[in-house]
C-alpha cells in the first residue's frame, strides 16, 4: 500500500461523520470495476505506470484532460467494442434458434388457416324465432 493511499484513508476517516472522530476505517473504498479494467489495459498495452494510468482515468472521469486522455478514450472504446462483440457472439445462437422457431410458427399458422377456410358457424334452428332461447321464453322478474 502506498503512502498516499494511507493518507487518503486517514483524510476520509477524519471527515467521515458515520464514525467517531477517533476511529479510522481499515479498508479503502472499493474502486469501480471499469476503472480497474482501463488502468490495467493502459499499463499492459501502452506501458504506462500504474499510478499515471490511474490518475489519467480518474481525471477523465472528472472531465479533466491530461496527456493520456486520448489513450483513455481509445481504450474505453476498445473495451466497449470487445464487450459488444462477445455479447453478439453469445446471443447469436439464441437469435438464430428464435428465428427458425418463428418461421416454423408462421408456416404452422399458414397451414392451419388453409385447413380452416370456412369457419364453423353455429347451426340455426328455424323452428323458432331468432330472439327466443333454445330453453324456452325468458322468465319474468318478480
Amino acid at each position: 500500500m502506498r503512502t498516499d493511499d494511507v493518507l487518503d484513508q486517514i483524510d476520509t476517516a477524519l471527515h467521515d461523520n458515520t464514525v467517531s472522530g477517533d476511529a479510522m476505517r481499515s479498508r479503502p473504498a472499493a474502486e469501480p470495476v471499469g476503472r480497474g479494467i482501463l488502468v490495467r489495459r493502459l499499463v499492459e498495452r501502452h506501458g504506462l505506470d500504474h499510478d499515471d494510468a490511474r490518475t489519467a482515468v480518474i481525471a477523465h472521469e472528472q472531465g479533466r484532460t491530461t496527456e493520456h486522455t486520448s489513450l483513455v478514450q481509445a481504450e474505453a472504446r476498445a473495451v466497449i467494442d470487445e464487450t459488444m462483440h462477445r455479447l453478439r457472439a453469445a446471443f447469436r445462437p439464441m437469435a438464430e434458434t428464435m428465428n427458425a422457431t418463428l418461421k416454423q410458427i408462421a408456416e404452422s399458422l399458414k397451414t392451419l388457416r388453409a385447413c380452416n377456410v370456412h369457419p364453423h358457424t353455429p347451426a340455426r334452428h328455424y323452428g323458432r324465432p331468432a330472439w327466443q332461447s333454445p330453453y324456452g321464453p325468458a322468465r319474468r322478474k318478480r
